[in-house]
């Protein structure tokens, strides 16, 4: 295309561009004249901004295709010369060019508005290993109102808090999960299920003793919790509960039995075994299913206490089994196995 030189500035200058830069000051044909008359041609090895790979289909995505020579001219004027280098700049350039996005073909059909495209994003999020995020990321985008990469960044704690709430909220009412306590003094996991999930938390109720607590949204990354739904084909493939009980004694010398105990649905769970004096067959995450002749499975808080009372006495036989590993089973099926020892 001819490119000529204007003797305002003395840039060479296609016809297109010199219309651009003279829009609202003189009319079309003005300009057309003052090319032709007034500028002499370009010198042969005089040549124009160079193209940038990729920046023309990019600019078409986005909507700014119209103002392909005003970005060209500016990334010629600024030295940029990747389209990478175009992205990063692009609020810049956005800025300074006063560009205004143009409305894609579906759009002046009356259709639904275009995913926003954030310069960059993509590349971002594979960088951090996080690309499936890239449409959920936009969607936040798009209602936020956020268009630059370095926005985006700088909101991202903001951002992944939303989307593990969009998620929770989507996946877990109603669902069994594993809760691990990674940290604190109450270290271990449980089952648990999802019984609403708000802006406040994940509100659960474990599944041993049926107590209900709301844990923080962080309880989905690992933070001090770690949750995890449990999958319909792992708890078919659970071990069955027969293979999951032991049978053993109690140890109770006159400083008593060295145990911290709490009650749950199952029976007794064992949260510490001292050292004396020393319980062979217990050991911390146990369940006291049965002492001596009497079940505890199933039964309410007082009752558990009052049969374990009576029972209670060095080398009682014992039924117990790991706790975590038995709440994978009904009460109803634990508590059935149960008897069978007695």
């Amino acid at each position: 295309m001819e490119r000529r030189v204007d003797p305002e500035d003395g840039k060479a200058q296609t016809l297109d561009e010199m219309m651009l830069k003279y829009k609202g000051v003189y009319s079309k044909s003005e300009v057309a004249e003052y090319f032709k008359s007034e500028c002499r041609l370009a010198a042969g090895d005089q040549r124009g901004p160079a193209e940038i790979d990729g920046l023309r289909h990019w600019l078409r995505e986005t909507g700014y295709e119209r103002s392909y020579l005003q970005i060209v001219r500016w990334c010629d004027e600024n030295g940029a010369v990747l389209l990478e280098e175009v992205q990063e700049n692009w609020e810049q350039i956005v800025s300074d060019l006063k560009l205004v996005q143009a409305a894609c073909p579906t759009q002046a059909a009356g259709q639904e508005q275009a995913m926003l495209e954030v310069p960059g994003l993509a590349k971002w999020l594979e960088e951090v290993e996080l690309e499936e995020y890239l449409e959920d990321v936009l969607e936040w985008c798009q209602e936020k109102g956020v268009r630059a990469l370095k926005d985006i960044q700088a909101k991202w704690f903001d951002i992944l808090q939303d989307l593990k709430l969009k998620t929770a909220k989507e996946q877990l009412p109603g669902k069994r999960v594993s809760v691990r306590v990674l940290k604190g003094k109450w270290q271990g996991s449980y089952m648990a299920q999802v019984l609403d999930v708000t802006t406040a938390g994940i509100q659960i109720r474990h599944l041993e003793d049926d107590f209900e607590e709301t844990l923080p949204l962080d309880a989905l990354g690992g933070g001090k919790y770690l949750l995890e739904p449990v999958d319909s084909d792992d708890e078919e493939a659970a071990t069955s509960v027969s293979e999951l009980l032991r049978a053993g004694q109690l140890r109770v010398d006159a400083t008593g039995a060295g145990l911290e105990l709490r009650w749950v649905k199952l029976g007794y769970a064992v949260d510490k075994v001292e050292r004396q004096p020393g319980q062979a067959d217990l050991r911390q995450g146990d369940v006291i299913l049965a002492v001596g002749d009497s079940l505890l499975t199933g039964l309410d808080e007082d009752t558990v206490e009052e049969r374990f009372s009576v029972a209670f006495g060095d080398g009682v036989g014992l039924v117990t089994g790991c706790l975590s590993d038995l709440m994978k089973h009904p009460v109803e099926s634990v508590a059935n196995e149960v008897k069978r020892f007695l």
